[in-house]
């Protein structure tokens, strides 16, 4: 299990990293895409969508996954199970982030960078946890 976690803690503070880096370079213009263009309202909208939706729709996909884990599951496959759904959670979160940084970087729109700066407050919330994962494996082991 620690050497999930360490895994598991590898991806997210390497997802943070990478990304803040990546903003921060595209925000002091120190990586540009030429001249920035207007994105259309209807492109906006849908950024503010997908960000708002896929948030929380990766949150609850994760936590979902966890429940639907079968009782009696021994603890390797729970473990498993639990490092897929993470895996899957923080890479939409990923996905969403890089998305905004992206827009906002050919667009130099405000309404991106800040769809992009609630994307990494939303990693306070995918940090994994030990704790949880050694309480997912002990309720398996009392349903047996």
């Amino acid at each position: 299990m620690t050497k999930t976690i360490k895994e598991l803690n590898t991806h997210y503070y390497l997802s943070i990293i990478v990304l803040a880096v990546l903003f921060l370079l595209v925000f002091f213009k120190a990586i540009s895409f030429g001249t920035p263009f207007p994105v259309t309202t209807t492109a906006e909208m849908y950024a503010i969508g997908i960000t708002l939706l896929a948030i929380p729709v990766a949150l609850k996909l994760f936590a979902d996954k966890i429940k639907k884990i079968p009782e009696g599951t021994e603890k390797n496959e729970t473990v498993r199970c639990y490092r897929n759904a993470w895996l899957l959670r923080i890479y939409i979160v990923n996905t969403v982030t890089m998305g905004n940084i992206f827009l906002y970087a050919i667009s130099r729109n405000n309404n991106f960078m800040w769809l992009a700066v609630i994307s990494f407050i939303v990693y306070m919330f995918c940090k994994p946890s030990h704790q949880d994962l050694e309480n997912i494996v002990q309720e398996d082991k009392n349903v047996e």
